[in-house]
């Protein structure tokens, strides 16, 4: 295991920057993960962290050392594709041991890790099986077993599950963080996924346009949000711009929106979907407006009433038992706590 620093990182392409003053510290045995849009810069970093990539600007370091220089093959770290990149022609357990042979071990030593590897990946069983015997979940274990069977001190993951269906993606995210706790590898891994970010993550940085927007534990950045960007891009959130007054900001409709405790004025607040309750006529509550219905989407045990605020989109996502019975163009008063409203410092965002 090895803490991960990145100090002042920055690269270009073609004389553009594509990341940009990145400073983070990746912790010993933490799972960490980077999100962002497309173009946003984390692949990049990751590569960069892994010696595919030079840095114009900045200091990598791994357990102390300084590593922005030294090739890929002087890391000691583990990489896992999207694609996987297994070898067709060789079988799992010779796929798994590739990195081992590679590195001089004897026959014996490498039968051995490999054997205890692939038990820890519960593939023990096929280790005489090629890829093309394989379904996409086990694919992944046998690449994520080539990648920790050297024994690396990080390991870098890049997209490693978006090549499954949802349902087997969802059992490999049990399998992977189980698999990162028995190791005790510090892991950093890049996904598209906001759930799986937020389900895997002891520790997340939003990336965008090349820069750290924000880091750190899912429940503080999904909460409480510096901004409009990363706020609507982690999960989904109603946005409220107005002018700050003593004690709530005042809707552009003249409601009075209270702010949460212990928050000063800001130009503009966050309320996520769930937070959200659609009340019955007369029904009290502190922070309330009146939407029009657009319409219901039905998901199973939840549903989602979306709806037009004065020519904005709003979303209240609940069980759907809970939400009511409403025709398309019908009035809704919606209200939620004080609390619920995330004061957010930049307007122009999003």
């Amino acid at each position: 295991m090895a803490e991960v620093r990145v100090e002042g990182l920055g690269k270009d392409f073609d004389g553009q920057p594509v990341l940009s003053d990145i400073s983070l510290t990746f912790g010993d045995g933490e799972f960490f993960g980077l999100l962002g849009p497309s173009g946003s810069g984390k692949t990049t970093l990751l590569r960069l962290i892994a010696g595919f990539l030079f840095p114009d600007r900045g200091r990598i370091l791994i357990g102390g050392d300084p590593v922005e220089r030294i090739p890929v093959e002087r890391r000691e770290v583990g990489m896992v594709f999207q694609n996987y990149a297994l070898f067709p022609n060789m079988s799992v357990a010779e796929n798994v041991g590739f990195g081992l042979r590679v590195r001089g071990v004897s026959r014996a030593e490498e039968a051995r890790r490999v054997a205890e590897v692939l038990e820890l990946v519960q593939l023990g069983a096929l280790g005489a099986r090629r890829p093309h015997q394989l379904s996409g979940g086990q694919k992944q274990r046998v690449a994520l077993a080539r990648a920790i069977v050297t024994r690396p001190r990080v390991l870098l993951l890049d997209e490693p599950l978006s090549a499954l269906d949802k349902s087997l993606r969802v059992e490999m995210q049990i399998e992977l963080k189980r698999i990162q706790r028995e190791v005790g590898i510090t892991t950093i891994f890049v996904t598209h996924d906001q759930e799986e970010a937020l389900t895997l993550s002891d520790r997340i940085g939003i990336l965008k346009g090349g820069r750290l927007v924000q880091e750190g534990p899912p429940r503080e950045v999904y909460f409480r949000p510096k901004d409009a960007f990363t706020a609507g891009f982690l999960g989904e959130a109603n946005l409220f711009s107005g002018m700050p007054e003593d004690g709530g900001l005042r809707l552009t409709d003249g409601s009075l929106i209270a702010w949460p405790a212990g928050a000063g004025p800001v130009p503009m607040i966050a309320v996520r979907p769930e937070n959200l309750r659609a009340l019955q006529p007369g029904q009290g509550h502190g922070n309330r407006i009146t939407a029009r219905l657009r319409h219901r989407v039905f998901a199973g045990a939840t549903g989602t009433l979306v709806l037009d605020w004065r020519g904005q989109q709003i979303k209240v996502t609940a069980r759907e038992e809970d939400l009511p019975s409403l025709s398309e163009g019908q009035e809704i008063t919606l209200g939620w706590d004080r609390d619920a409203s995330i004061p957010l410092g930049d307007a122009t965002e999003g």
